[in-house]
């Protein structure tokens, strides 16, 4: 093996009795959560053995989020609630009830603030679960979020981006987004937000600058976006093509510039992922493919592909970036470790 080559090793598998809708991964990568579609929530140790079914979310489940440097697991349902778990025994309290969908469910880094939005409305809670903070001035429902810091929460809706301050006076700043958003990926160094949009095109807006741009000749909606840890390269992928676009944000950033185009898959793409800290990426197909990249100038072909046994509904890496965790569709989770 060379010194630039490395390779996914299959690990330890199991199965769930529902459909993975999401996967969070505990702070240590010691173990990671699964919510079931029809309510279930399991913990599964990367190395094997049987899940444990920490309890149910009836109808069923939205989102799960681990609290950073913490044991407790955030969960949304369909129920309009918004739930807080105890990671070990599955202690449960009910933190928010309301009429609607929590979307967006987001710890903040430091696990000491959770977010979501309901409607208009962005939600701040404590890690107690007691309301921080209620931002009603948004004229649209909002669909996504991601954190910005310690006091700044990005948030899309159809047709809209805003940057909310949680500080202070809890100013609200409102963009044009030209489409409905089907991603929000913020880059790590909090400088650029991408949106894929329902149109087939990308929308990135630099938030240091207040400057945007817009990629378009997407087939689909672009579904998919994803940054490399060093934030210089975003990967995309629409619902109607099975090829990776990587846009390239060195320098002045991708206008201009010819991105990456990367061939392994024969149908649509249903997760990307960059490894945190790392220069791997994988994308999880409907051709039942698990692809492994080193995305970069010139570099085109996959390090490695893994068959899996059925379609994948998520990849997800551990905090470390040395394993992943891959869930199908059918409810089978399969672990791999990176070799590099």
């Amino acid at each position: 093996m060379s010194a630039t080559s490395a390779v996914l090793v299959p690990g330890a598998s199991t199965g769930i009795d529902d459909f993975p809708v999401d996967l969070s991964w505990s702070p240590a990568g010691n173990a990671f959560a699964v919510a079931g579609g029809e309510g279930r929530l399991y913990r599964i140790a990367p190395e094997g053995g049987e899940p444990v079914l920490l309890g149910t979310h009836e109808p069923g489940l939205l989102s799960v989020a681990w609290q950073p440097k913490g044991e407790l697991l955030a969960t949304a349902g369909q129920d309009g609630s918004v739930r807080l778990w105890n990671s070990g025994d599955g202690a449960m309290q009910v933190v928010h009830r309301g009429r609607g969908w929590p979307a967006g469910l987001a710890w903040r880094n430091d696990g000491q603030r959770l977010a979501f939005a309901t409607g208009r409305s962005l939600q701040v809670l404590d890690a107690d679960g007691k309301p921080q903070l209620a931002l009603d001035a948004h004229t649209v429902n909002l669909t996504h979020l991601a954190w910005r810091g310690r006091d700044e929460i990005v948030a899309a809706g159809n047709g809209a981006l805003y940057v909310d301050r949680i500080a202070g006076t809890g100013q609200i700043e409102q963009f044009l987004l030209e489409g409905t958003p089907q991603t929000l990926a913020l880059s790590p160094d909090l400088k650029i937000v991408a949106n894929g949009l329902a149109d087939g095109t990308v929308n990135f807006r630099f938030l240091n600058v207040n400057r945007r741009s817009r990629m378009s000749g997407y087939e689909g909606k672009v579904d998919q976006t994803a940054w490399s840890a060093n934030s210089r390269l975003l990967a995309t992928s629409s619902s109607g093509a099975g090829s990776i676009v990587v846009w390239d944000f060195s320098g002045k950033g991708p206008e201009g510039s010819q991105p990456l185009q990367l061939e392994a898959h024969e149908e649509r793409i249903e997760s990307l992922a960059w490894q945190p800290g790392g220069p791997h990426m994988v994308s999880a197909s409907r051709d039942w493919k698990l692809v492994l990249w080193k995305p970069g100038p010139g570099t085109r072909r996959p390090l490695d592909v893994q068959r899996l046994q059925g379609t994948p509904a998520l990849a997800r890496w551990s905090p470390d970036g040395r394993l992943l965790a891959v869930a199908e569709s059918g409810g089978r989770i399969s672990c791999f470790a990176l070799r590099a």
